[in-house]
């Protein structure tokens, strides 16, 4: 058995644009160190995270003007004030210490590629996408500092994100060479484990929690071809299925749940960082198509709609020379 005795690395990942035939999928780890005394004794316990980052971090809609809003996207999130929303959204991007660069979303990314993204194969791309608010207000940049401040006293930290964007042309290659759309996010989250365990010092422990993969509730196997070592599982049912990674230095519990970005704070930023990357890359790829298709209504992507969207677009697509399968996901 491994000996902890400095820290644990407790990583969450997320997604967002699984479903949709338009645009990317974006897959997002987020790690915090918690010194080893910080972590929960009792076996089946989880940190309790909101109420030990209370003073900055509230689930709670109406206090969203006081402390930092941090919850499942869905939640943070709304279409119809999508503006606040993908201000809440890009609050969790700053919490993480992706900051604007040249006031441009993408080149402020580069640190934090898990893989190279092939962005620039889409003419719709926009290298030089900016941030909504180029001025971050005096009161973000307070909760901003709240959260700062309370991670340095609860002895919290360092926090590291890393982020995974699949465009069209390569979700279509990897499922044309796997059969399979599972194996897109298998393949991410397989990443970000690697990830975790290579920034871990060897006496340190890494806790991955991860939402469910496309219902499966048996991971095991999997885990041992990814990462060799002895996987020992535990419970394995519809809510969770987990697992401990035994490897010569090192040891990594991983936790497949359902809804885990309702309970684990480091998954709940890696929903809003996918969200907001997606939304605003569609952001980019409806203005582009808006610009040459006069009254074309914007869309989110999901399938029945991007059906009309590319009803719309496909004669003007045709005459341009796209290939379809840069801008038509086939699953």
């Amino acid at each position: 058995m491994v000996e902890t005795n400095s820290g644990i690395w407790h990583i969450g990942v997320d997604e967002a644009g699984y479903g949709p035939n338009l645009g990317p999928l974006v897959q997002v780890a987020v790690a915090i160190r918690v010194p080893f005394e910080k972590n929960p004794k009792a076996p089946g316990e989880v940190i309790s995270w909101w109420d030990v980052l209370e003073k900055a971090v509230t689930r709670d809609k109406r206090k969203a003007n006081k402390k930092l809003l941090v919850d499942d996207s869905k939640e943070v999130f709304s279409a119809s004030k999508r503006l606040e929303g993908l201000e809440r959204l890009e609050n969790a991007l700053l919490m993480l210490g992706i900051t604007p660069t040249e006031q441009t979303l993408w080149k402020s990314l580069a640190p934090f590629w898990i893989e190279p993204a092939d962005e620039g194969l889409e003419p719709w791309h926009d290298p030089n996408l900016a941030f909504p608010e180029q001025e971050i207000s005096p009161i973000r940049l307070g909760l901003l500092s709240v959260w700062q401040k309370e991670l340095a006293e609860n002895g919290l930290g360092p926090v590291r994100v890393k982020v995974r964007m699949v465009f069209p042309k390569a979700f279509n290659r990897a499922v044309d060479l796997s059969q399979s759309k599972a194996t897109i996010l298998t393949d991410g989250v397989g990443q970000f484990l690697q990830w975790g365990l290579d920034m871990a010092d060897p006496g340190e422990r890494v806790v991955a929690v991860v939402d469910k993969l496309g219902g499966r509730d048996r991971y095991g196997a999997w885990l041992g071809s990814l990462l060799g070592g002895w996987v020992a599982p535990g419970e394995e049912s519809l809510a969770k299925s987990d697992y401990r990674v035994i490897l010569s230095e090192k040891e990594l519990g991983v936790s497949f749940e359902s809804k885990a970005d309702q309970n684990h704070l480091p998954v709940a930023l890696a929903s809003m960082v996918a969200k907001y990357l997606r939304e605003r890359h569609m952001d980019a790829f409806n203005a582009w198509w808006q610009a040459k298709v006069e009254g074309l209504v914007p869309t989110a992507g999901y399938p029945q709609d991007a059906k009309r969207f590319l009803e719309g677009v496909d004669q003007v697509r045709e005459k341009l020379g796209i290939p379809i399968d840069v801008f038509w996901r086939q699953r």
